[in-house]
């Protein structure tokens, strides 16, 4: 059997009052070549035995089922699962608008990652976020320009609006750190940026994002010491790219910034 194009990565965690309408959502795309891994991350509740019966009438599903390990953890298994020329995420409590990956995959051309703007959804309101106000393709220098002015934003920061190469997400064993128990969206992402070449922006939402504010992540406010720890190492992981890619010293003003900035108020 030939690799698919696309691997839809989803962690799934006591999510079975949301995950049926992530589930459909993606159903919905016209893009048929694709391959969608579910990872249940230890439920409690029904949410293993949904993923199941989406699996059992459609063979694109994929159900993977683990001790609670947390996202990162979740999406490593996934991504040890995963053969997609392209790789994207989701989460169970969020929805993919119709046609969203045919666009994401339209845009890639040559580039080694796209980024598209999203729909934040507060209620009953949808506001289209991004920041890129074209659609365009940038080299490494005009897209850490970019970066730079807001690194902890939905917008790059986030893994839900970007299409990734699996190639080289393979070649370079880009994983997620199991041991951070929030921020390792970014740190994965840090750690991607460090070998793209070329980036693609997709003025079309590609996602719709269900804010809210949940006890875990409200309780991890007050966890201080843990929270300085991981910012620390969001910060290092920032520094690193901008390093490495020989910009440090151009944008270390905005680099040192990010330090300041409370990572959960995104």
């Amino acid at each position: 059997m030939n690799d698919p194009l696309l691997s839809v990565i989803i962690p799934v965690y006591n999510a079975q009052e949301t995950v049926s309408r992530a589930l459909d959502s993606i159903l919905g795309q016209r893009k048929a070549d694709m391959e969608i891994i579910l990872v249940d991350d230890g439920s409690s509740d029904g949410s293993l035995e949904i993923c199941k019966r989406y699996a059992e009438r459609d063979p694109r599903f994929i159900v993977i089922s683990q001790k609670n390990g947390g996202p990162g953890a979740a999406r490593n298994a996934a991504l040890d699962r995963a053969r997609g020329r392209y790789i994207t995420f989701a989460d169970s409590d969020d929805a993919v608008p119709g046609n969203a990956y045919t666009r994401l995959l339209d845009a890639a051309g040559d580039a080694d990652l796209v980024i598209g703007r999203f729909n934040l959804i507060t209620g009953t309101k949808a506001i289209n976020r991004g920041y890129v106000r074209e659609s365009l393709t940038l080299g490494k220098d005009a897209f850490l320009r970019e970066l730079a002015v807001r690194p902890g934003s939905y917008y790059y920061s986030a893994l839900w609006n970007k299409l990734y190469s699996g190639k080289l997400i393979r070649e370079h064993g880009i994983l997620f750190d199991t041991a951070m128990s929030w921020g390792e969206d970014f740190h994965f992402n840090m750690n991607y940026y460090r070998h793209v070449r070329k980036v693609a922006f997709l003025q079309e939402p590609v996602y719709n994002y269900v804010a809210h504010a949940t006890g875990q992540s409200w309780r991890a406010l007050y966890r201080v010491k843990r929270n300085v720890l991981i910012k620390a190492r969001l910060y290092h992981s920032l520094k690193d790219l901008y390093r490495e890619s020989g910009a440090l010293e151009q944008y270390r003003r905005y680099v040192n910034r990010y330090i300041f900035n409370v990572t959960l108020s995104k």
